[in-house]
């Protein structure tokens, strides 16, 4: 009787891996098993969709096969740190079989909570939003470079009677003779204590009377730069508000008009 029973649960097995296969080939991320050396025992349909290459052709193969080459110290970085009772995980470059990169997060760990091998591990492909993220710091760099290149300086500042600087284009060394850097968070000079001293009150009353109005401002004033001479500049700029409508500081742009 029990070999008559033997083919049944055999059958029912069977169903029951074929189930198991059809669940992990439905998933949009990809599924992986690795043994001792690294090699592919097994990995999901979704693998295809993302590489381009068969399901035939990875397994058996070392995974690192497919990582761009400089992510292959990251990889072998990342199998000396894992333990059975924690996962890690990374990302990392593949090259799909047109020779495409493609960036990827995948988590990995133990399959026993006391033994390190085998390693599952899921995929997922982030190359859309790497990209997005590439094209935003690139837009960044141009327009900052753009800024920069500017004969002009841009300025954030807060609404104090130094007008301490918390952004500063580079025009500003073009401008006041300072550098940036020495004018930010009022580190070395601020920009209130090189407005001449007979136009400094004038340009607080100018600046408050705009704030209060909720208006933009246009001032034309005396600085005196680092060597010592006196240049005329135009200050074009408004108030930064908080959603309460509290001052929170003032942005612009100063322009050098002439020089004494």
């Amino acid at each position: 009787m029990t070999l008559l029973k033997w083919p049944r649960r055999h059958s029912q097995a069977q169903e029951e891996e074929s189930q198991l296969l059809q669940l992990f080939n439905s998933l949009n991320e990809v599924v992986l098993l690795l043994d001792k050396q690294h090699q592919v025992q097994f990995v999901n349909q979704y693998w295809e969709v993302i590489t381009g290459i068969p399901v035939e052709q990875t397994l058996g193969r070392m995974f690192s096969d497919f990582l761009h080459p400089e992510e292959i110290p990251s990889w072998s970085q990342l199998l000396n740190k894992i333990t059975p009772s924690q996962h890690e995980n990374i990302w990392f470059r593949l090259i799909s079989a047109s020779g495409e990169l493609r960036w990827c997060e995948m988590r990995i760990q133990s399959v026993n909570k006391d033994q390190p091998y085998p390693l599952s591990a899921t995929l997922c492909d982030i190359t859309p939003q790497v990209r997005n993220e590439e094209v935003r710091h690139a837009s960044h760099r141009s327009l900052q470079s753009l800024v920069d290149r500017l004969p002009a300086m841009l300025y954030r500042s807060r609404n104090n009677a130094s007008w301490s600087m918390e952004y500063v284009s580079e025009g500003c060394e073009l401008i006041t003779g300072y550098s940036a850097e020495s004018m930010l968070n009022q580190s070395q000079v601020s920009l209130g204590s090189i407005i001449h001293p007979d136009d400094a009150t004038r340009v607080w009353d100018d600046v408050q009377q705009a704030l209060e109005t909720i208006s933009p401002f246009d001032i034309h004033y005396r600085l005196t730069r680092a060597d010592g001479t006196e240049v005329s500049v135009q200050d074009k700029g408004r108030g930064l508000y908080s959603g309460s409508g509290m001052v929170l500081g003032v942005e612009g742009i100063l322009l050098l008009t002439g020089k004494s």
